[in-house]
């Protein structure tokens, strides 16, 4: 599943080529226009159809041709089925993208993310119940992501209002077609790079771990990153919203507003972050130990707390990618990946290969490449338009934060699970809320509670 999964991501960048960046980019120009929208929208579906074709034709040849001289790389073995969820994730990328124009990202959220987590468990049961073969499961996850790019572009249809029109003359003239492909191409190196640094780590930790446990240890390290990737949920749910919001004041020159919105961004999201992961690091290890498959969770909690520390880092750095991508700097962002892919993959050789860390040098490899990538992005948009996220709040609750874990940690353990993991958790929860309500961290929930107590 792991390497199905991985291995769509980074085909759908072939896939999309750019072009669901460039349906937001560009959806400014022809928003008051409904036919032009019509138009623009059709014609993107078409491109990544094509593209899909053209792709999928290319990667079979090379898989094909690459088998016999790569027996050992598993990835071959699953592009049939990384190729039909690629192209249904294209195709939610592109109708998500759409509806973000239109500040309706929920469904298409909701099914590229929450659907898939039922799929997973359901799938399994069956295979464990004797219901169906390995095959046979594999055929179910491909069809289920079917179903969901059948939803999604239903869904946006509806939203966006779309009548499919492919008279692209209307939009694409001879300089927007121009400006367009050279967008479209950046657009997709930076996806495809992104992609790469982040999904390699999948495909090379079972091929850099030796014997027969690497397929296991790939299953473990998965599963790590499956609970770490939930503390950004948030994260790109209001990437998403505000990429429009993103291009409109870039568009504007609106410097200041920009800057307003990087630190509102960053300060919600550490929040709520930082508020998470101290919970996490309090309870896991008890969590764990009650669950009847604690024996395997139990190999998961270093690689859970270490990329869920990453995960944090990225969302206090808030949306400093789309700031570039969206930007007239948009070419620095591929040299940021470019550097991100170089990294990563050399800290994983070295970490897995050379100091024999499996999946934790793995873990490791990711934090380390992600912190350097953020910086050098900082860094970047710092001397570009003189704006950065962090303000003296991060550093008062980034304090309370350590503070509080490092005393709770201190707390002597009882011979009744459920009562530390209270105790310690829920001490944490309380007073670590109370911290982000007094710095007004996120406005809109400090409103809320104040409005409660005022009505009661």
């Amino acid at each position: 599943m792991r390497y199905i999964f991985d291995g769509s991501q980074i085909l759908m960048a072939f896939f999309v080529f750019g072009t669901s960046q460039s349906l937001v980019n560009y959806f400014p120009r022809f928003k008051d226009s409904e036919e032009k929208r019509n138009i623009f929208f059709s014609t993107t579906l078409a491109i990544v159809l094509s593209n899909s074709i053209l792709f999928s034709i290319v990667f079979l040849l090379l898989a094909n041709s690459l088998s016999s001289l790569l027996p050992n790389f598993h990835a071959f073995d699953y592009i049939g089925y990384s190729i039909i969820v690629g192209f249904a994730f294209a195709i939610m990328d592109v109708s998500k993208r759409q509806a973000s124009n239109y500040q309706k990202i929920a469904i298409p959220t909701v099914l590229e993310r929450f659907s898939i987590k039922l799929f997973f468990p359901i799938i399994f049961l069956l295979l464990l119940g004797g219901f169906i073969t390995v095959e046979t499961g594999k055929l179910i996850y491909a069809i289920c992501f079917v179903i969901l790019f059948i939803i999604a572009l239903l869904y946006v249809k509806k939203v966006a209002k779309i009548q499919f029109n492919l008279n692209y003359q209307k939009v694409f003239d001879n300089s927007f077609r121009k400006e367009y492909i050279k967008y479209s191409m950046f657009a997709f190196f930076s996806i495809l790079g992104s992609l790469l640094a982040f999904k390699i780590d999948g495909i090379m930790v079972p091929n850099l771990i030796e014997g027969a446990n690497a397929m296991r240890a790939n299953g473990t390290y998965s599963i790590g990153v499956v609970l770490a990737a939930t503390l950004a949920i948030p994260a790109i749910g209001l990437y998403t919203i505000y990429s429009p919001i993103i291009t409109n004041y870039i568009a504007k020159d609106d410097i200041v507003s920009l800057g307003k919105k990087y630190k509102e961004v960053s300060m919600l999201l550490f929040a709520l972050g930082g508020f998470l992961l101290s919970c996490i690091f309090l309870g896991i290890d008890d969590l764990f130990s009650i669950l009847p498959t604690r024996e395997n969770l139990l190999d998961t909690i270093p690689i859970i707390l270490i990329l869920s520390f990453n995960v944090v880092i990225d969302m206090t750095t808030s949306f400093n990618s789309h700031i570039l991508l969206y930007s007239k700097y948009y070419r620095f962002n591929m040299v940021a990946i470019a550097i991100l892919v170089v990294l990563n993959v050399s800290l994983n050789i070295y970490f897995i290969k050379f100091l024999n860390l499996g999946i934790e040098g793995a873990a490791y490899a990711t934090l380390i490449s992600m912190t350097l990538y953020n910086s050098v992005k900082l860094i970047f948009i710092y001397s570009k338009y003189n704006i950065q996220p962090f303000t003296k709040k991060h550093f008062i609750l980034l304090l309370a934060f350590l503070g509080s874990v490092s005393l709770l940690n201190l707390i002597p353990t009882t011979s009744f699970i459920i009562l530390d993991i209270i105790l310690k958790v829920g001490t944490c929860m309380v007073f670590n809320g109370f911290v982000i309500f007094k710095l007004r961290m996120i406005p809109m929930l400090n409103d809320w509670i104040v409005k409660k107590i005022v009505k009661k």
